[in-house]
């Protein structure tokens, strides 16, 4: 297992990105129901006040790490009692760019990056 937990500034929050060969740590630590068919889980800890954990087993579609951050950036967006706005989403912009930039410099790091692949279940 990899593990990394990372402040997100401006929000006054922090996120813990885990890679591991399944999710059996997340159901543990965080008395989660089964997630054996899952690839990710994005999750609130929410004993910690504004901490999200974030864990990802499936190394070949990067798409995860995007669809693992619209539910990171949501609780963030809930927890700060902010609004979605469709006419000005530049901070909504910002924060995906930048969860994704952490994440997956966090992946590249551990030498850990698969080829960009599409699932094609679109």
């Amino acid at each position: 297992m990899r593990i990394k937990t990372i402040k997100i500034p401006i929000y006054c929050a922090k996120l813990t990105i885990i890679i591991d060969k399944d999710l059996s740590y997340i159901e543990k630590k965080y008395k989660t129901g089964s997630l054996g068919d899952y690839g990710a889980v994005t999750l609130r800890n929410e004993a910690k006040g504004r901490h999200y954990v974030v864990a990802f087993t499936d190394k070949k579609h990067l798409s995860n790490i995007a669809h693992e951050i619209v539910h990171i950036k949501n609780h963030i967006y809930l927890d700060c009692a902010m609004l979605v706005d469709r006419y000005n989403d530049e901070p909504e912009a910002y924060l995906t760019g930048w969860l994704f930039d952490e994440i997956y410099n966090f992946f590249s790091s551990k030498g850990i990056i698969g080829s960009c692949t599409n699932s094609g279940d679109m």
